[in-house]
């Protein structure tokens, strides 16, 4: 390779794509190696700070293990989550359903009780009166 690496290029060797040409060139071109650790140096140590800060946000490490153990671990008490919340909606819905027909079925009973007083009565409770007064003239 003749010419010196393009920014293509050099941004591909930074980011990892490691072409065997490239690496070739860059043993053998210190301008081309000069600038792939100019440009690496800075981005190593923003990355280096970014990580840095990263874990000051986060505090301590978790006691129980790494990211993906974490994950799992999430993931497992989601679904235990979501199974319980479940469970608690098939049982409370026919119970708030009983709860209901019985009150139902008690403002029923009243209903009734109230229907079958006021039809027991021979008179009804405004007309006592008059038939009282009849009751006393065929008395005679």
């Amino acid at each position: 390779m003749n010419r010196h690496l393009s920014l293509q290029q050099i941004d591909a060797w930074i980011i990892g794509e490691r072409a065997a040409e490239v690496e070739g060139h860059l043993r053998s071109c210190r301008a081309c190696a000069d600038e792939v650790e100019r440009v690496a140096g800075p981005l190593a140590m923003f990355g280096g700070a970014v990580r840095s800060w990263g874990q000051e946000q986060m505090g301590p490490a978790r006691p129980w293990g790494p990211v993906e153990n974490r994950n799992v671990v999430r993931a497992w008490v989601w679904r235990v989550g979501l199974a319980v919340a479940t469970l608690l909606l098939l049982i409370a819905a026919p119970v708030y359903r009983h709860r209901q027909a019985t009150r139902e079925a008690a403002q029923d009973e009243i209903l009734l009780r109230q229907v079958e007083r006021e039809i027991s009565q021979s008179v009804p409770a405004p007309m006592e009166p008059l038939a009282k007064l009849m009751t006393n003239d065929f008395s005679r």
